[in-house]
């Protein structure tokens, strides 16, 4: 229980630096919504000038969003990709850093067993991610409800945020197997950022071309679709499912890899 609160204690700023930049996400992309809803121009005319590629990129796609509930949406985008590097970094480096730190020998020589110290960690790691997925949902509510007329669209809101919370554990998972098997901090970290990047494109290759359609249950970014979540508000149980058991593999995989990992001190 003492790792458990001394992780959370070492990771609090870091926490709330991730959660301010989440918030000014939300706060700016309603502070754009009401820029164009008061400028009175039609803005899915507005947009529908810019090339398919660039709207894809930018999460836009064939949403309408003229409606406050459509241009939350395009938000999705940048929530996974905050929340997953958020995740997948907290996961890579709680499980390797006794080494970087050379504090592996005096924990380690402990009489505690590796599990025992894996857990408290990982456990930590939700709820560094519950936290920060728990203030994305309250300043989304907040800012919506602010330019829709006290409407916060609540319902839809934790829909969304429910589909965020599963891939925030998909990459904390992620990160912790890529922390147990790599060398060192650094190694861990770098793959974590070349693995986000790379399913990120992925997912914007499938949206460009249907050829490429097959691929997108190699990309986490396309088990959710932002306009079924926020407007439809809708959430996939397939891919809630496939995901958790992914998670639970990639755990069982951090456990079984640590374990028979030899330490550095």
């Amino acid at each position: 229980m003492n790792i458990f609160f001394k992780e959370l204690k070492a990771n609090y700023k870091s926490l709330l630096i991730w959660s301010c930049a989440q918030v000014f996400i939300i706060f700016a992309g309603m502070m754009k919504y009401k820029g164009f809803a008061d400028s009175g121009v039609d803005i899915n005319s507005l947009f529908a000038g810019f090339p398919k590629e660039l709207l894809v990129v930018f999460g836009m796609g064939s949403t309408d969003i003229s409606q406050v509930a459509g241009f939350y949406s395009v938000f999705f985008l940048y929530f996974m990709l905050l929340a997953a590097v958020h995740a997948v970094m907290f996961g890579a480096v709680v499980v390797s850093k006794e080494e970087r730190d050379h504090s592996a020998d005096f924990l380690f020589s402990r009489p505690v067993k590796r599990h025992e110290v894996i857990t408290p960690k990982l456990l930590a790691g939700v709820v560094n991610i519950l936290f920060f997925n728990l203030v994305t949902f309250g300043a989304s509510v907040f800012f919506i409800g602010l330019y829709n007329n006290g409407d916060g669209l609540v319902d839809k809101v934790a829909i969304t945020m429910v589909a965020l919370f599963v891939l925030q554990l998909f990459f904390l998972a992620l990160g912790a197997m890529l922390g147990a098997s790599l060398k060192t901090t650094k190694i861990a970290t770098s793959a974590a950022a070349g693995i986000i990047l790379g399913t990120f494109f992925l997912s914007v290759a499938v949206d460009l071309n249907a050829n490429f359609d097959i691929l997108k249950y190699l990309t986490p970014f396309k088990y959710f679709n932002a306009k079924m979540l926020v407007i439809d508000g809708t959430l996939s149980l397939n891919s809630v499912g496939i995901l958790l058991v992914v998670t639970f593999i990639l755990t069982t995989l951090c456990y079984l890899i640590f374990n028979k990992r030899d330490l550095s001190t």
